[in-house]
């Protein structure tokens, strides 16, 4: 068969290069372009008819769903979702999707879903994907529907309160509620916690997908802050301001992320 046609779609930079690496020695797949949000994702699927889709669930603007509802089910690329978050989501998937990757990958789960969507492609079984879709967002939309009713949020997130760490042939647990704050490294997360900082394999927006809202904020593109650690904000310079943790650390605020820090805060700044 001819090269499949691969759509990158994650609003995450480290997570869409991730895949690139993954797939740039594989023959049989080129990809013909990434997508940031979910409305460029709509845009490059109708323009660019990738064969394939590795799909974020979780975006700004417009997530995987409003990409999948848009599009439609029938008319879908075949897609292989990405999820860090959403406990719902993950059964969905298990029962409807082709296949579905769950931050964070290993290598070996990686080459699984791109040979599944592969022979799949070979089949061409487009019927019965389209009606899987259609399942898939269905289902999806009931649940959300069911949770506004009951005065729930929208969305059921799987929240993390203990992370697995390994260094220097150690393995232990860091309860989340012990980090001060964490900092974006490329596909890791520096954890700094009690003056300590470990590794973890996880992008910065796939921690902040999975933890708790109502104690981590994002203060920055590559930060995220335990609310708890905050002594005092110092103004900074254009709506910027100059984050102080309990240790004397010192966080830069982005002025696209205040309103965030401010609705946690419960004050304007």
């Amino acid at each position: 068969m001819d090269k499949i046609r691969t759509l990158i779609v994650d609003d995450e930079p480290p997570a869409r290069r991730r895949i690139c690496e993954l797939i740039e020695n594989v023959s049989d797949v080129e990809i013909v372009g990434e997508s940031t949000n979910g409305a460029d994702a709509i845009k490059a699927i109708h323009e660019k008819k990738p064969d394939l889709v590795f799909l974020d669930v979780q975006m700004p603007e417009a997530d995987g769903f409003d990409v999948l509802e848009t599009v439609t089910a029938e008319k879908m690329p075949v897609t292989v979702f990405v999820t860090a978050y959403d406990r719902y989501a993950l059964k969905a998937f298990e029962v409807n999707a082709l296949d579905y990757l769950l931050k964070p990958y290993s290598d070996e789960r990686f080459v699984i879903a791109l040979e599944r969507a592969r022979v799949h492609l070979q089949t061409q079984k487009r019927d019965e994907l389209g009606a899987k879709m259609l399942a898939l967002l269905q289902d999806y939309n009931h649940d959300q529907a069911s949770r506004r009713q009951n005065g729930q949020a929208p969305e059921a997130s799987s929240r993390l309160d203990r992370l697995v760490i390994k260094s220097g042939g150690r393995v232990f647990f860091l309860k989340t509620e012990e980090i001060d704050w964490i900092e974006g490294a490329g596909v890791y997360a520096k954890l700094h916690a009690g003056g300590k900082t470990h590794l973890y394999r996880e992008t910065v927006g796939g921690l902040a997908a999975q933890l708790d809202p109502e104690r981590f904020v994002r203060i920055h593109r590559s930060n995220l802050v335990n609310i708890d650690r905050i002594k005092e904000l110092q103004p900074y310079s254009h709506g910027e301001y100059i984050i102080i943790l309990k240790d004397e650390t010192r966080l830069k605020l982005s002025r696209s992320y205040r309103p965030m820090l401010q609705m946690r805060l419960g004050q304007s700044l």
